[in-house]
């Protein structure tokens, strides 16, 4: 089985040497490496030029930077394995991880997606903690509608597209591309992809080691494009939403979409900047179902002032517990 490991690269000299050599130290065989460079400005590309003739390493510097989207886009088209491993080049993974990534896939029958577990770790102090996106019980196979009413129902859907492996034709047969020129992509990008799929797998493996950095390729510093993109994403989730069939599935990705929209809103305090006016505030209390989201979109509506701040407490005690 071959994999696609693609990887994007953006100013990341610091942590990119660590990232290539976590894939080509692995014991197994069957794999490419897509190293891509989105016009980097330090020594990165240097450094990928280093792998460059090795004999799995496909090596691509862009004419001009156009971001992570299109970065991950160009891979894609360019893969050539079974199964598409997104792999940040601030990132790495674990040794011998791509066989018992083979196995897992194998046993339960080739799925279009696998989602595994992952580490986080902390560059500032050194601190890792094992979590896992999804809430449905490890170890099964599932279907899309199967995984969505389990995920949503528990009003969870973890975006982040780096702790999955993708069948490559399940993207490419459903022309599956990261939207161009958004912050945020994986939200829109993942739910078209769960939507699209037949079968996935949930596995307590953990391969991936997600590095939280200031200088990290996937920060950026303008909430207010934060905020604005989420609102573009939920407005274009909101129109592929009204394409499913399923009643219960539509409400639950409808109060998805309103708790994304609320989310991104006081994440980026967008609610304090000239842009203000673009909220819509009772576009949440139109799409929430459940009734604690109901509650809090109402509150939304009447006073985003008194929602983030209610959000806030709430956040905060959740975290001394």
């Amino acid at each position: 089985m071959m994999f696609s490991i693609i990887v994007p690269i953006y100013n990341v000299e610091k942590y990119l040497d660590k990232c290539i050599e976590s894939v080509i130290n692995q014991n197994y065989e069957d794999y490419e490496i897509i190293l891509i460079d989105d016009c980097s400005t330090d020594n990165s590309f240097q450094i990928a030029l280093k792998y460059a003739n090795k004999k799995k390493m496909k090596l691509i510097k862009k004419e001009k930077n156009s971001g992570l989207s299109d970065t991950r886009n160009l891979g894609i088209k360019k893969a050539t394995g079974e199964y598409i491993i997104f792999l940040d080049s601030d990132d790495y993974i674990e040794n011998e991880s791509l066989k018992k990534i083979e196995n897992i896939i194998k046993e339960n029958g080739f799925p279009d997606i696998a989602y595994f577990g992952y580490y986080e770790e902390y560059e500032a102090n050194d601190e890792q903690k094992k979590k896992y996106g999804y809430k449905m019980p490890p170890n099964e196979l599932y279907s899309s509608y199967q995984f969505m009413i389990g995920e949503l129902g528990k009003r969870n859907l973890y975006a982040a597209v780096c702790f999955g492996i993708y069948r490559r034709e399940l993207l490419i047969s459903n022309d599956l591309f990261f939207y161009s020129g958004l912050l945020h992509e994986d939200e829109l990008w993942t739910p078209e992809v769960i939507l699209s799929s037949k079968s996935i797998y949930l596995s307590d493996y953990i391969f991936y080691h997600y590095l939280r950095h200031n200088s990290s390729i996937t920060k950026q510093q303008n909430r207010i494009k934060n905020g604005m993109d989420i609102m573009r994403i939920c407005i274009e989730l909101k129109k592929k939403v009204e394409n499913v069939s399923e009643v219960k599935l539509r409400r639950y990705l409808n109060n998805h979409i309103a708790m994304l929209y609320m989310k991104g809103i006081s994440d980026s305090e967008l609610y304090k900047s000239e842009y203000k006016k673009n909220i819509k505030r009772v576009f949440p209390l139109q799409n929430a179902f459940f009734i604690p989201d109901i509650l809090k979109a109402l509150i939304f509506a009447i006073d985003i002032n008194l929602y983030n701040f209610l959000n806030k407490k709430y956040i905060d005690i959740k975290k001394r517990r």
